[in-house]
C-alpha cells in the first residue's frame, strides 16, 4: 500500500494485512466512536419516524392491531430505507479498500467508516431480535444472532482477516433492501400489482448476490492464506457458509409470499374486470339495448296497424 494514490488493483483485497496495531487504532479512535455513537442515535430515532409517518400515510397499517405484527413491518421499512440510503456510501469505501492503492494513512478512516457502517447495522440487527420477542422465526433469530456474534469478533480479534470478511458479509445486507421493501408492500399493499414484482425482484437479488459473497470473502481469505491467522480465515469461510445456507433456505419463505401474492392478485382481477372487459360489456349491453328497442318499435307498429285496420272498416260500413 506504498504505491501511487487511486491505483486500480486486486492487491488490497487479496495480499494487503494490516499490522494488529494498525487494526487495534480503528477502534482506540475518539472519531470512530463519535461516529458510532452519531449512527445509532441515528438509527433509533428512526424508528418511531417511521413508524409516525406509516399511521398517518397508511390506513392499512393502522388497521394491524397485532403490536408484533406492526412491529415486523416497521422493522421492514426501517431496514428497507436504511439499507438503501446506506449502499452507495458502503459501495464507495469497499471500493476504496479492497480494489483501488492507497497510502495506509489515506486508507485508514475509509476502514474506520466501513466498521461503523457494519457497527450499525448489527445494532440495527440486535434491535429487531429485542423487539421481535413475540414468537420469531426460529431461522432467523439464529440467522441475526450468528451475525451479531460474528461482527463481535472483530472487537475481541482486531486482525486485518476479521476486518475484511466480516465488512464483506455486512456489506451483502445491502443487497436485501428489495426483500425488505417486498415484504413491507406484501403488508400495506397486497392487492397491488408492484407487490408481487418487488417481491421477485427481491428474490433475485437477493439470490444472485449470495454466491458474489462467498466468492469474496474466500479471495479475502485465500489471497493473503500466508499472512493471515489460519483459524480465523477458517473460521470466517465457515460463518460464511452458514449464513450463506440460511439465506438460500428463507428465499422459500420469500418464494411462497410471491407466490401467495400472485393468486391473491388473480382473485382481485377476477372480481374486478379490465377495463377492456368493462368496455365490453358496456358495449354488448348497449347493443342489446339498442336491439330491444328496435323490437319494441317493430312491435308497437303492428299493434297500431291491427288497431288502425278496425276503423278503416267502420268507415267503409259507414260510407
Amino acid at each position: 500500500m506504498t504505491q501511487a494514490t487511486t491505483n486500480w488493483s486486486l492487491d488490497p483485497l487479496l495480499h494487503a494485512n494490516l499490522p494488529r496495531a494498525v487494526c487495534e487504532s480503528i477502534f482506540a479512535n475518539l472519531a470512530y466512536v463519535r461516529l458510532l455513537y452519531i449512527m445509532v442515535m441515528v438509527l433509533s430515532v428512526t424508528y418511531p419516524i417511521v413508524h409516525t409517518v406509516l399511521l398517518k400515510s397508511f390506513e392499512r397499517y393502522q388497521r394491524i392491531k397485532t403490536p408484533g405484527k406492526q412491529v415486523v413491518v416497521l422493522h421492514h421499512a426501517v431496514e428497507a430505507l436504511v439499507l438503501t440510503l446506506s449502499l452507495p456510501f458502503f459501495t464507495y469505501y469497499m471500493i476504496r479498500v479492497n480494489f483501488q492503492i492507497h497510502e495506509l494513512d489515506e486508507v485508514i478512516p475509509s476502514i474506520r467508516s466501513l466498521t461503523a457502517l457494519s457497527a450499525t447495522f448489527m445494532i440495527m440487527y440486535m434491535m429487531e431480535i429485542a423487539a421481535r420477542y413475540d414468537g420469531p422465526r426460529p431461522i432467523i433469530l439464529f440467522h441475526h444472532l450468528l451475525a451479531c456474534t460474528d461482527g463481535l469478533m472483530i472487537f475481541i480479534f482486531p486482525t486485518s482477516v476479521m476486518l475484511k470478511t466480516t465488512s464483506i458479509l455486512v456489506y451483502f445486507i445491502c443487497f436485501e433492501a428489495l426483500t425488505f421493501a417486498g415484504l413491507f408492500m406484501y403488508r400495506i399493499f397486497p392487492n397491488s400489482k408492484v407487490t408481487p414484482k418487488m417481491i421477485f425482484a427481491g428474490m433475485v437479488m437477493f439470490g444472485s448476490t449470495r454466491p458474489i459473497q462467498v466468492l469474496w470473502v474466500g479471495a479475502a481469505v485465500f489471497g493473503s492464506w500466508d499472512d493471515i491467522v489460519k483459524w480465523q480465515g477458517i473460521m470466517q469461510l465457515v460463518v460464511t457458509l452458514i449464513l450463506t445456507v440460511l439465506q438460500f433456505w428463507t428465499l422459500q419463505i420469500h418464494f411462497k409470499l410471491w407466490k401467495r401474492c400472485s393468486t391473491k392478485k388473480g382473485q382481485v382481477q377476477s372480481k374486478h374486470p379490465s377495463k377492456e372487459l368493462q368496455r365490453e360489456v358496456v358495449t354488448t349491453a348497449h347493443k342489446i339495448t339498442t336491439i330491444f328497442h328496435e323490437v319494441e318499435e317493430e312491435e308497437e307498429s303492428e299493434v297500431d296497424e291491427e288497431a288502425a285496420m278496425p276503423k278503416c272498416k267502420e268507415e267503409r260500413i259507414c260510407s
